[in-house]
This record gives structure tokens, C-alpha cells and sequence, in this order.
């Protein structure tokens, strides 16, 4: 059996990762103004302490954890046979295992939703930029 993932230079890599962060952190801006002008007051607890997630915060958070997926996103392409199927599996996984933070850190429904919405913005954005591209980085021909 011979191995069929190509060898991606950095440029490569970065030309999937990159778009995909920024399309997470610019998807969960929007949806972060869009509560903040609807009310939300992104007051959480977390490990005992009260804070307030700000939109610099969010789409940090979005852009650094969308740099993880796209990571494993072409770890699971060269490693399976069908990466695209995997991937979203695996995305949606740590989407639901996520979803768990805001219901227990958040005390105002609207933030709850609020950020559960940011989570799926996050999500949908890597998805939508990596799916496409992820076969791509199985295939036997040279890159010039």
C-alpha cells in the first residue's frame, strides 16, 4: 500500500488554514455585534471568576481554535481515506462537546445563545472553507 498524501509546503498549508481562521473570527464578529446590538451582556463564569467575553476575545478564540481544526483537518487527510467525511465528523464532535461551556458559564439566555451561535459561526465558517480544499491534499500529483 503505497501512501498518497502529497508533501504540503508551508505556503500550501497556509493558504487553507489562514482563510479558514479569519473566516471563523470575521463569522463570529458579526455574530457577536449582531447579540451585543440585541442585548446580550457576554458575562460568563468560568472556573469561579466572572468576566466578560469581548468581541476581541471571541474572534481571537475562533481564529486560534480554527488553526487547531485546520491542523487536524489536514492531519485527517492524509491519514484517511475519506477526509472530508471524517473531518466534519470530528468538527462536529468538538462543536457539541463546546456547546456545553455557555449553558453552564452563562446566567442570561440571550448570552447562552449568543455564544452557542459564535461556536456554530466558528464551526460553518472552518467547514465551509476547508471541506472543499481538504481532498486536495491526497492527491498523487506534484505540485508546481
Amino acid at each position: 500500500m503505497t501512501d498518497t498524501a502529497s508533501t504540503r509546503p508551508v505556503a500550501a498549508i497556509a493558504r487553507l488554514l489562514i482563510p479558514a481562521a479569519l473566516a471563523a473570527a470575521a463569522a463570529v464578529l458579526v455574530g457577536y455585534l449582531i447579540f451585543d446590538a440585541a442585548g446580550a451582556d457576554f458575562d460568563v463564569t468560568m472556573s469561579g471568576t466572572d468576566s466578560t467575553v469581548t468581541a476581541v476575545q471571541a474572534c481571537l478564540a475562533a481564529f486560534l481554535v480554527s488553526l487547531v481544526g485546520g491542523t487536524a483537518a489536514l492531519l485527517v487527510a492524509r491519514r484517511t481515506a475519506r477526509p472530508t467525511r471524517t473531518f466534519a465528523a470530528i468538527v462536529t464532535i468538538a462543536v457539541v462537546v463546546l456547546l456545553v461551556g455557555p449553558l453552564v458559564g452563562a446566567d442570561q439566555a440571550l448570552t447562552v445563545v449568543a455564544l452557542e451561535v459564535l461556536h456554530l459561526l466558528a464551526a460553518a465558517a472552518v467547514l465551509i472553507v476547508v471541506l472543499p480544499r481538504i481532498g486536495t491534499t491526497t492527491t498523487t500529483s506534484t505540485d508546481a
